[in-house]
């Protein structure tokens, strides 16, 4: 007769696929699930360069996701010591650092997240249809769940971003991002400016929030949770 697996063993498989997910960061010594980690690679020509889907061949370099301590990663030469030989951080297409090249890759990705957003049909832009998308959300039409995204430039008026906000509060489930201005949500819009804007509630929403929370824990801001503004 077949013996089934014992309680040990199945909790010493589950120790080992846990401690398999865990990495240590390399300024820390904080040793956390690799999702919460960035991971960098050394390139053919020993620059070190970002990973941040962590899909480059090669041993990874871990570190907390913050601008702080990539710049420290780079200052003290942390790289060196974690690939065992003599490694230098790349530098951004105009002569940037790693830690502002990473940055900057982050904020395209948060931008590209409202590009996918509207081609997706998920994007709604203009005072408005902004306000007519939430009215519609606080009459629980459609049943959307989730949370909507609220887009409002961070160069806007106090005027019109009171009322959004005021509406949003009596609304609910609605996470407040200011960290794009006018022109860039018009980018994102297809338009030359563009001062109010929401992501409906779903996979592009959600998308949206996580490439937000990762550029604004890298910069040490706020991170968007429902019903909280996310200030630059």
């Amino acid at each position: 007769m077949e013996q089934a697996p014992s309680e040990t063993t199945e909790t010493g498989r589950h120790a080992g696929a846990t401690q398999r997910s865990m990495r240590r960061c390399l300024v820390t010594g904080d040793v956390r699930p690799r999702s919460e980690l960035m991971r960098f690679v050394v390139g053919p020509d020993d620059l070190v360069v970002p990973d941040l889907d962590a899909r480059l061949p090669g041993r990874g370099l871990w570190l907390t996701g913050r601008r702080d301590i990539v710049a420290q990663a780079c200052a003290k030469r942390v790289f060196a010591r974690g690939a065992k030989r003599n490694v230098a951080p790349m530098t951004g297409p105009e002569g940037e650092s790693l830690e502002l090249f990473v940055e900057a890759v982050l904020f395209r990705r948060a931008v590209g997240a409202l590009t996918m957003a509207r081609k997706a049909g998920a994007y709604v832009s203009g005072f408005e249809k902004v306000r007519a998308a939430l009215s519609g959300r606080d009459k629980n039409e459609g049943g959307s769940t989730g949370d909507t995204v609220l887009l409002c430039a961070s160069d806007a008026g106090e005027d019109g971003r009171d009322k959004i906000a005021r509406l949003a509060d009596r609304v609910g489930g609605v996470a407040r991002v200011d960290i794009f201005d006018a022109a860039e949500l018009g980018a994102a819009s297809g338009r030359e400016h563009t001062v109010h804007a929401v992501v409906l509630p779903g996979g592009a929403a959600q998308h949206v929030l996580e490439t937000v929370r990762a550029y604004t824990a890298y910069r040490g801001d706020l991170a968007p949770a429902a019903d909280i503004d996310l200030m630059d």
